[in-house]
């Protein structure tokens, strides 16, 4: 994958013509980075969400149980049509029961408490209706894909070409938000127990 990242390097070495034997030299260094016009993602809410306060009772015993599902807008502001795919940073990673998932903490025991699941739905990308694609392997190829994992990118293509990311310069997605709880019969919940999950998104450059 490219970086969009390119050094710039120049040097000079000037001389004295020498008087006698004697000689000096000094060394001139230019540097420089070149990157792409910026993409602001933005989550309207300011990717906030609270679920409350949730009865233990409630809990399956031995399956996970679904506790929020929620739909926050993503949309993402480019300069100009980029290249590019969405990341996911789990803060809270080691603590996800499901793997691929987001981690939403430990119990007071250090059981992992449950997971997040993020899925984009129904992209738009410039007025057109476009599909999600995912890359397991930094950007080398691509596959049909709506769930955004710790270990994968998500971009955009046409309907017609699922292994071909697509320039975009405005996108609107809406991005759902699943958190479940892990099987109460492996938690310790006899004390009130926090819920905590926090991903950064992030757009990289193709």
């Amino acid at each position: 994958m490219n970086r969009y990242v390119a050094a710039l390097s120049a040097t000079a070495l000037i001389s004295l013509a020498p008087y006698a034997l004697a000689a000096s030299s000094t060394d001139l260094s230019v540097t420089g980075t070149i990157t792409p016009e910026a993409c602001r993602p933005i989550l309207l809410g300011g990717g906030q969400i609270d679920l409350g306060k949730i009865q233990s009772h409630t809990l399956h015993p031995t399956r996970s149980t679904q506790v929020g599902k929620n739909t926050l807008q993503l949309t993402v502001e480019c300069g100009s049509p980029t290249l590019l795919a969405l990341n996911a940073i789990d803060h809270m990673a080691g603590t996800e029961h499901e793997p691929g998932y987001f981690g939403v903490g430990l119990t007071q025991a250090g059981e992992k408490l449950g997971a997040i699941k993020l899925g984009l739905l129904s992209p738009v990308a410039d007025g057109l209706s476009v599909a999600t694609i995912a890359s397991y392997d930094g950007g080398a190829s691509w596959e049909d894909e709506h769930t955004l994992l710790t270990n994968n990118l998500l971009s955009f293509a046409h309907h017609s070409d699922l292994g071909t990311p697509i320039p975009i310069k405005d996108l609107s997605v809406p991005l759902s938000v699943t958190t479940f709880i892990a099987p109460a019969n492996g938690l310790t919940l006899t004390d009130e127990q926090n819920i905590n999950g926090e991903i950064t998104l992030e757009v990289m450059y193709l």
